[in-house]
């Protein structure tokens, strides 16, 4: 179980590295930070599906079919609270997003190993 939740940090601090650095850029390069957060999100999601099929739960034995859908499901329930919190902290704080986006990606993080390991990538 350690190991797993320490593979699962680790993919996840990849994920959730590319997911700031891009959305980051995005903003400062003046997108919208609700679309910046949204492009971000589609980028990592390719990242966090590989590294957590292949190395935090080494499922590679199941099919795509099996786990793709699954863990897009996880994906997609938590991208939709980063969005909402993102949204909420834009609306009814004065912080830059550029704060807040790391918080609001840990928070989604935790929720996103509980799903997968209970749903998207149960043998």
């Amino acid at each position: 179980m350690w190991q797993q939740l320490n593979r699962f940090g680790l993919i996840g601090l990849g994920a959730s590295l590319i997911h700031y650095l891009v959305a980051a850029s995005l903003i400062v390069a003046y997108v919208a930070p609700l679309l910046a957060n949204f492009i971000a999100f589609s980028i990592a999601f390719l990242f966090s599906y590989w590294g957590h099929r292949q190395i935090t739960f080494q499922v590679s034995h199941l099919s795509h079919r099996q786990t793709l859908p699954r863990f897009l499901g996880v994906a997609v329930l938590g991208f939709a609270l980063n969005q909402v919190l993102l949204a909420l902290s834009l609306r009814y704080t004065d912080f830059s997003p550029l704060i807040t986006l790391p918080i609001i990606i840990f928070i989604v993080a935790v929720n996103t190993f509980i799903f997968s390991k209970w749903f998207a990538f149960k043998h």
